[in-house]
């Protein structure tokens, strides 16, 4: 079984969606990078306060509401240092 059946998966609400879709549109995103936006957006709606990838160009939309971006290998490092 996908460990991804276990993970909840929030989402925006639904009004927040349109709202997302336009600062896309302003900020000239298109493609994947919507749905990394989406993502950022989602990240900040939860009050997350890291998002970890592999490419953090993806997700420069994250930087406005101060939100880190981290390497796993970089974030796996910062567990092991806060234990």
């Amino acid at each position: 079984m996908a460990v991804a059946a276990f993970v909840d998966r929030p989402d925006l609400p639904s009004g927040e969606r349109l709202a997302m879709l336009r600062t896309a549109a302003r900020d000239v995103i298109s493609g994947g990078g919507v749905y990394d936006t989406h993502i950022a957006e989602v990240a900040r709606a939860v009050g997350a306060s890291v998002i970890v990838s592999d490419d953090r160009r993806h997700f420069l939309s994250a930087l406005r509401y101060d939100l880190r971006v981290e390497a796993p290998v970089e974030f796996l490092a910062s567990l092991k240092e806060k234990r």
